[in-house]
């Protein structure tokens, strides 16, 4: 049996097994509280903070963080229609369709913008008959929204024209590479391409969006230690390491997460082959009893013995590997210390057991869920 049906089966298992721990009743109440705290955050955006970015939300007003392009309506298509509100997934896909404009002269992630818009996008366009929206003749390949996605993954490709292959950390959507740009970029920021590019391609037949996400790919494979870890942070002109931390939380974390997910998504054994030698690294050089430290990537010393909120996502992606036993013990570990502070700080000190130093704030990240 193939491994990505084995996890589905652990998935299905792990499901009923929770929801038999929980009266309908309880699950319930969970339903409509979260449903609650959705749509407290999103009409709130739309009352204060609408067309910018993000909302403030001690003075209630908005303001551009990523891009100027109402990155909230982005984030917001797919979770409207998962909460059945197919009225409102249809008006707000189709005022994207007609305000969306990448055409600017300003500065934007190549990361958020990749993970967030074009990711966004590309999820209401698939997700669109599914919604009640009359999709265009030729769908999945065409569509107001795809388009909008392929204009603005267009408008980063410019970041990936390296020596490494590796992506710049921030393009102008108008006029490409910034002349000041440095080329130091976190390893999440060249790792995190393939399954939004990958899509494109698979919808449009424009090869160069799986050819640069797999070259950034290949960049940083070339790039690891004789240890076979990665660090934090890169110059992708010279492929030398800046950071030489290895760890699965911040700054790599979706390195991982898209090597597994890509591999399935598209059947790579390349992928699958990637992350299979570098989970077992993890495992040898970074796991302390069920914690998972970060260690200097030529020597294998711990460097710093903390558990980062970015971590959360580790047990998930454990899981989705079918390596069900560890995926728990560190999840109880992890959920430990949300029980003893009521939240996970930052960085929080696995030897000490208290939160790090300056680090000890809660930034209310929505993949910190665990």
């Amino acid at each position: 049996m193939r491994r990505d049906n084995v996890t589905s089966l652990y998935l299905v298992f792990l499901f009923i097994m929770w929801g038999n721990c929980m009266t309908t009743e309880e699950i319930e109440r969970y339903r409509l509280k979260t449903k609650a705290m959705f749509y407290h955050g999103y009409n709130s955006y739309l009352e204060h903070a609408y067309p910018y970015d993000e909302l403030k939300p001690l003075s209630c007003s908005g303001q551009d963080t990523w891009g100027s392009y109402s990155l909230t309506l982005i984030d917001a298509l797919d979770t409207l229609l998962i909460l059945g509100n197919t009225s409102e997934f249809q008006r707000i896909s189709l005022l994207l369709e007609e305000t969306l404009e990448f055409d600017m002269d300003i500065n934007v992630s190549v990361f958020e913008t990749n993970i967030r818009v074009v990711g966004g996008l590309l999820s209401a366009h698939l997700l669109a008959p599914r919604g009640g929206v009359t999709v265009e003749e030729g769908w999945p390949c065409q569509g107001p929204l795809l388009r909008l996605a392929v204009d603005a993954a267009e408008r980063l490709l410019p970041a990936f024209n390296t020596p490494t292959g590796m992506p710049y950390g921030t393009v102008n959507l108008r006029y490409g590479i910034p002349p000041s740009e440095t080329p130091i970029t976190c390893t999440a920021g060249c790792g995190t391409f393939i399954i939004e590019f990958g899509t494109i391609t698979a919808l449009t037949g424009d090869k160069r969006f799986i050819n640069v996400a797999q070259g950034a790919l290949e960049g940083l494979w070339n790039s690891r230690s004789k240890l076979g870890l990665v660090g934090n942070h890169i110059d992708v002109v010279s492929g030398k390491w800046t950071a030489q931390d290895a760890g699965i939380g911040a700054g790599v974390d979706s390195y991982f997460e898209y090597l597994l997910k890509g591999g399935i998504l598209f059947s790579s054994p390349r992928l699958i082959d990637m992350f299979k030698e570098f989970y077992s690294k993890v495992q040898q050089y970074l796991k302390v009893s069920d914690w998972y430290v970060w260690v200097h990537m030529e020597k294998g010393q711990i460097t710093m013995p903390i558990f980062q909120s970015l971590d959360a996502y580790w047990p998930g992606l454990q899981t989705l590997w079918g390596d069900i036993g560890p995926a728990s013990r560190t999840l109880q570990k992890y959920h430990s210390v949300w029980r003893h502070f009521g939240f996970i700080p930052e960085f929080y000190q696995i030897t000490s057991g208290e939160p790090y130093s300056g680090r000890a704030g809660y930034p209310l990240r929505p993949v910190q869920g665990i």
